[in-house]
């Protein structure tokens, strides 16, 4: 097993979604941080009950705990790191947990608040949920709301933040709000949600079972996750990588060494 999470850890390093090298240094982790001890909306991703009197320090171990590295280390300037065997082993416990829930025929929303960078890896997981027996909900897409909350569009079974002419990338929670409300009038249960940002908080301050990525900038999941709320299994990543790069994870995740579910090669 771990000669396997060696080579796993690996792919990932040189895929660059974990490692040495990320895209959120010292200064915005810790600001960030900072920013939930303040109640800050765009950092707790709608989870404030869940966050109730948390610390600096509770927030540092937490994602330090997660990231595998104290969330101010840098061994490039402005460049956090996430421990790849961490990255590794939260794929894994993930893989084995949508590919259950799949089998149990569990109904599963996916959702991207970061559509710039991880659409193609949330694609490839929700064709795996369905080729698996899962069923994939999807709603009606609210692309130009005139109540004033943010529009919402769909990719094939992935949900995320688009007016019909651009995908955005947003912290806010709303969306998935709306998506589970929907579903309720529908009298659909919700069984499990795999998503990050706010399409993730929403989701577990509901109760719903999730499975989020989380970048070192992310610092409610850490917490939420340590305090055991929301049946939450986090997996460490960068979130801000080229589309392509996600390939290894995705691959990791699933127990296939192929890269035919993200290039179709």
């Amino acid at each position: 097993m771990e000669k396997s999470i060696a080579r796993h850890a690996e792919r990932l390093l040189a895929a660059g979604v974990a490692g040495t090298n990320t895209s959120h240094g010292a200064r915005g982790n810790l600001d960030k941080i900072q920013m939930l001890l303040e109640e800050d909306p765009s950092t707790t991703f709608g989870m404030q009950r869940l966050l109730r009197g948390v610390s600096y320090d509770e927030a540092y171990g937490a994602v330090a705990a997660q990231i595998g590295n104290p969330p101010d280390r840098e061994e490039n300037a402005d460049r956090g790191c996430i421990d790849p065997e961490r990255t590794a082993r939260s794929l894994l416990e993930a893989g084995e947990r949508i590919s259950a829930a799949a089998r149990d025929g569990a109904r599963t929303v996916f959702a991207t608040g970061h559509p710039g960078a991880l659409l193609v890896y949330y694609l490839g997981l929700a064709r795996w949920f369905e080729e698996l027996g899962g069923e994939t909900l999807v709603t009606e897409p609210r692309i130009r709301p005139d109540d004033g909350e943010p529009p919402l569009d769909w990719i094939g079974p992935v949900a995320a933040v688009g007016d019909g002419a651009s995908l955005r990338h947003t912290h806010d929670p709303a969306p998935m709000r709306r998506i589970l409300e929907e579903a309720g009038a529908a009298d659909l249960t919700v069984d499990l949600v795999v998503a990050d940002h706010g399409f993730a908080g929403a989701a577990v301050a509901a109760g719903i079972p999730t499975v989020a990525v989380m970048d070192t900038n992310d610092p409610a999941l850490a917490v939420v996750a340590r305090r055991g709320a929301g049946h939450l299994t986090v997996v460490p990543m960068d979130d801000n990588r080229p589309q392509n790069s996600y390939a290894a994870a995705l691959e990791v995740l699933r127990g296939t060494p192929s890269r035919s579910a993200i290039s179709g090669r």
